[in-house]
């Protein structure tokens, strides 16, 4: 955000002047087009990639570091069953999620608001967007409610993948494969790629863009948070599973 912040107060009003270019011969627009609202908007593109990542290498070694050093065993030996284990763990997951998105969401923000201030945000999504001032921070924090819960289905993949390699790297590595593939497939939007968008996580990851929309399409929206609330469902249960029935001296 540091890095962030220093280029546009430098070279930020050159930067939205060439892309605005375009529009200007049709619209005056009056005011300050650097803004702290439209910076926290930008920091918001670190959902695609950088914001997962850092997820995955804490939620993925909650679980995987269990076997690497062997403390699986020592933990199975004390009064509490496997499935309170992983329940435990798999709360501490979403725990971890809630407050990174919530100090991702402060440092966005709130730096941000102070050097730049106020404003209404200029959004570039199926063409040109206008956000008001006063309606920026409802959107903005729909955002992060939505990505605690696109992250939570990712990081329930990883989980379940800790439990098959035991081993946090190989675990993050494949994860962060995954979704580079998945993002790969979903910029074809030819032929028949088009029609796997529907089920690729990535897909409705990418729809915390529709609350910058004028109208925000609501309906899209739940049917990508229910698929994500699916895909946590499924892979929880089956890190249930493979955990209940897994031979601990593996």
């Amino acid at each position: 955000m540091l890095i962030i912040n220093i280029g546009l107060y430098s070279d930020g009003e050159d930067f939205f002047d060439f892309l605005l270019r375009s529009i200007n011969e049709y619209f005056f627009i009056d005011g300050q087009v650097i803004n702290g609202y439209l910076i926290a908007y930008l920091a918001l593109n670190s959902l695609w990639v950088h914001i997962p990542l850092l997820i995955i290498i804490v939620t993925t070694y909650i679980f995987s570091s269990e076997f690497e050093y062997g403390t699986i065993r020592v933990v199975l030996t004390q009064p509490i069953s496997r499935m309170q284990l992983l329940t435990a763990k798999i709360i501490s997951m979403i725990f971890f999620i809630v407050c990174f998105m919530l100090i991702v969401s402060i440092f966005a923000l709130v730096p941000a608001v102070i050097l730049f201030g106020k404003g209404d945000v200029v959004v570039f999504i199926e063409g040109i967007q206008f956000i008001q001032e006063d309606g920026f921070l409802k959107r903005f924090f729909s955002t992060i409610g939505f990505s605690v819960i696109s992250m939570t289905a990712f990081s329930s993949l990883a989980m379940y993948l800790s439990f098959w390699f035991k081993n946090s790297l190989t675990s993050i590595l494949v994860s962060l494969g995954i979704l580079i593939v998945c993002t790969l497939l979903q910029t074809f939007v030819f032929g028949f790629f088009s029609s796997w968008h529907p089920y690729l996580f990535t897909y409705h990851i990418s729809k915390w863009q529709l609350f910058f929309i004028h109208d925000v399409p609501l309906r899209s929206i739940f049917n990508s948070v229910y698929f994500l609330t699916g895909m946590s469902l499924v892979f929880m249960g089956l890190t249930y599973f493979k955990f209940y029935r897994l031979n601990i001296s593996e």
